[in-house]
């Protein structure tokens, strides 16, 4: 049994809820010169209770809260018990992942969420036998604690609407007795088999050309690739033991290498002769030019020149006609030797011609090398297409291990829900009586079965029928009846934590909700201290019933708290922070 007690903050940003046994009512009222019982904080005096139970800061709206409304330094605390422990759960605005529990006066601190969970979990699952299938404590508290953001569409699904947070039975099944492991095992396979079909549509769309053709069309160009390669392996063998290819075979490939030295040094030389025709030509001067030159300088300078106009000829011829014994003789020795290369490389050329020629002309070679070709092209296809195949049919076969490993677990939890009939029965016997006392019939039906559908991700159907069900207000009605029955029913009252809240779920007619408050207080009448319910109500929702007395009790004496737009749950009025993302 847990059993809260007081929600408060250090230092104070609100005012103290203390809760009691029984029925706990945190309601919103009109303030002078209002009719508005919304946004007042009854929905975040909720949040506040979740975030001390541990509820990840991810999905609280308390971090929404500016700092100027609540400091990052404010550290939210919850008194409770759970089995008899006095425990305090105290988490601080600015560090929500740091948690301190002080367990009857002894204090201790988690520096993760998960392992305060694990803490917490431990002290509430103690009580039950060690062979029990466990759940997390914030599993276990995920049906019991109904924010209005879960809308009360569905009683399984128990989160915020706008996050798409998958359907969890396990807290339901921990209630109602049912295996919490074969429940996951379950779960796992069809997660795997949903991975395991996606794998192999995406391999048999590449291995069918996106279906193009059948599976069955490709085995069979298998088949036939294998068999050309075969033939093409062959033909390739018997053209390399043939006696022609094995003797020249070394020798072509010598003349290859040697004439690709060669023809690099013919490539070097020729370039470098190529270089020495582009050097320019000595400068062509003609005598004229010269003795008008000569006479010039004789006239400016006298008997200082002394040469004759022969001499200056002479010399000039002495000059070119060195230059072009250097670069002419050079020239010279480079022609010579590429003649000698240019006359070596014909002779390979005609040598490896020879060669080829005794290779049939060259067929055996030219054999060879499309053979090769082919067979690399082909076996390259033929390894792909192994490959692509072998990976369809381990990935086929592993899908049809996972689907009869589904419908073999999916048959032994059939076994399982018909050995529990009589406690789901005695449940829907629960339910069949709430919903008489409230609806005014039997018209109700609840049953447990399960669906093994390739394309469903639950394997788990939970079957509650209301009259006149289907409608919003009616879903609602269903919710509320449906947790109620969890809190009351004898089988499933024994592992419940034996409170629950409800956030603004009374949002039908005025005589369902007559009927449930009543049968609320009933309970609390026949079993005092046994249960905690904590609603949050606007105070217009009960005003007709209470001015014409149907209710059974004074909403006033199970009042724990009351906010108006003048005096809200955080003092002020505030726009939440968007969220990162």
């Amino acid at each position: 049994m847990i059993r809260l007690k007081k929600l408060y903050s250090e230092p104070t940003t609100f005012d103290s809820v203390t809760f009691e046994p029984g029925i706990n009512i945190i309601l919103g009222e009109k303030s002078k010169g209002s009719d508005k019982t919304n946004g007042v904080g009854k929905s975040v005096s909720i949040e506040f209770l979740n975030f001390c139970l541990l509820k990840k800061a991810e999905y609280s709206r308390v971090l929404l809260i500016p700092n100027n409304v609540v400091d990052s330094e404010t550290v939210i605390n919850l008194d409770l018990t759970i089995h008899h422990n006095d425990i305090t759960i105290s988490r601080k605005i600015g560090t929500p992942d740091v948690v301190t529990i002080f367990q009857n006066g002894s204090e201790i601190n988690f520096d993760k969420l998960e392992d305060a969970s694990d803490f917490l979990g431990n002290l509430y699952f103690e009580k039950y036998p060690t062979h029990s299938s466990r759940i997390s404590f914030r599993n276990l508290l995920a049906p019991i604690i109904r924010d209005e953001k879960s809308e009360f569409k569905d009683i399984i699904k128990c989160f915020d609407t706008d996050k798409n947070i998958p359907r969890d039975f396990k807290p339901h099944l921990f209630f109602l007795g049912l295996s919490i492991s074969l429940y996951s095992e379950i779960k796992k396979i069809i997660e795997d088999l949903a991975a395991k079909t996606k794998y192999l549509t995406e391999t048999k769309k590449i291995l069918t050309n996106n279906n193009e053709i059948k599976v069955a069309d490709a085995k069979a160009r298998l088949n036939d690739l294998e068999s050309e390669v075969v033939k093409i392996n062959s033909s390739i063998e018997k053209l390399k033991n043939n006696e022609s290819f094995e003797i020249v075979q070394n020798d072509l490939v010598a003349l290859e290498v040697s004439l690709k030295k060669l023809r690099t040094k013919q490539k070097a030389i020729k370039y470098e002769i190529k270089q020495i025709n582009s050097l320019p030509q000595p400068e062509k001067i003609s005598e004229k030019e010269i003795t008008i030159l000569f006479n010039q300088f004789k006239n400016g300078l006298g008997d200082m020149v002394g040469k004759a106009l022969n001499e200056v000829k002479e010399f000039r011829k002495k000059i070119d006609g060195f230059r072009s014994t250097l670069v002419n003789k050079k020239l010279e020795e480079l022609k010579e030797e590429l003649f000698s290369i240019n006359r070596n490389i014909r002779k390979m050329d005609d040598e490896y011609s020879e060669k080829l020629s005794q290779l049939d002309t060259g067929a055996i070679l030219s054999d060879l090398k499309t053979s090769m070709n082919v067979y690399n092209k082909k076996n390259q296809e033929l390894n792909n297409l192994r490959a692509l195949i072998e990976r369809y049919d381990k990935a086929e076969t592993e899908k049809k291990n996972l689907k009869t490993s589904k419908d073999n677990q999916i048959s032994a939890y059939d076994n399982l829900i018909l050995e529990a009939k009589d406690s789901i029965k005695d449940f829907e016997q629960t339910i069949l009586d709430i919903h008489e006392k409230i609806i005014g019939n039997r018209k109700s039906h609840f049953e447990i079965d399960t669906i093994n559908k390739a394309q469903r991700k639950e394997f788990l159907y939970f079957d509650l029928r209301t009259d006149d069900d289907g409608s919003w207000s009616n879903e609602r009605l269903k919710v509320f009846i449906y947790d109620i029955a969890l809190l009351f029913n004898e089988f499933t009252s024994q592992k419940h934590p034996s409170f629950l809240v409800h956030d603004n779920i009374f949002n039908f007619d005025n005589d369902s909700i007559e009927k449930c408050l009543n049968y609320l207080y009933q309970q609390e009448t026949n079993r005092p201290e046994e249960f905690q319910y904590i609603l949050t109500l606007n105070r217009d929702m009960v005003e007709i019933i209470e001015e014409r007395k149907l209710l059974d009790f004074n909403v006033e004496d199970y009042r724990r708290a009351t906010y108006t737009k003048d005096n809200r749950f955080l003092k002020q009025k505030y726009t939440e922070k968007k969220k990162n993302g």
